[in-house]
């Protein structure tokens, strides 16, 4: 049987009291499984662009094959250019139905883009969820060592990035309480500067006499 994980809930939110999953530390769980009777899916292929349309009553799902992997056309580029970069990627890849293989290209394609994204915008969530994407691709089959380094490296300059800027920010604080040392000496300056004024102030005839 092929699985499909839809969603993943990390374990820190699991056990978090606030979170409701855990009531008296104890969690239920439910599970409902509706049995579905199976509906003949029509397949249509053209020879232009190895273009599937997978009709099912009236909706219509339009995806290519690239390698043996149906994808959508929004897809067909980077799938390609994987292949062309890998070519062993999926030699050990398992599954065979299709929405798996689209699924577990598809979760590969999103761990690609998490590692794409600015370190401004990478949050350690992101990490941790692609930490959990990596193990299901590789679950899955797919050869990503090099993605597996990718991340590592990812991770490293995130706490890099981090720790630089946990001491910028104290510099920062240092030179905030520099500069308002340097006011108040300023301000200090100033009013020496008036008592010497009024200190070397002459007297007057009418002062002396």
């Amino acid at each position: 049987m092929d699985l499909v994980y839809t969603s993943v809930v990390l374990l820190p939110k699991f056990l978090d009291k606030d979170s409701g999953f855990l009531v008296n530390d104890q969690v239920k769980i439910v599970v409902e499984v509706d049995a579905l009777q199976d509906i003949p899916v029509e397949t249509e292929k053209t020879e232009e662009n190895d273009c599937v349309l997978l009709k099912e009553g009236s909706s219509i799902m339009e995806s290519i094959d690239v390698n043996g992997f149906h994808v959508f056309p929004s897809q067909v580029g980077y799938v390609g250019r994987l292949f062309e970069k890998h070519p062993d990627i999926a030699v050990d890849f398992r599954a065979k139905n299709q929405h798996v293989r689209h699924a577990c290209m598809s979760s590969l394609l999103g761990l690609i883009q998490t590692l794409c994204k600015s370190l401004q915008e990478l949050s350690n969530e992101d990490l941790i969820e692609a930490d959990i994407a990596l193990k299901y691709v590789k679950d899955a089959g797919f050869k990503v060592d090099w993605l597996e380094k990718n991340l590592e490296q990812v991770k490293e300059k995130k706490l890099k990035e981090l720790s630089s800027l946990a001491m910028l920010q104290e510099t920062e604080e240092k030179t905030l309480r520099l500069k308002r040392k340097f006011e108040e000496l300023d301000a200090l300056a100033e009013e020496q500067k008036k008592e010497l004024s009024a200190t070397r102030t002459s007297l007057t005839f009418d002062d002396v006499v």
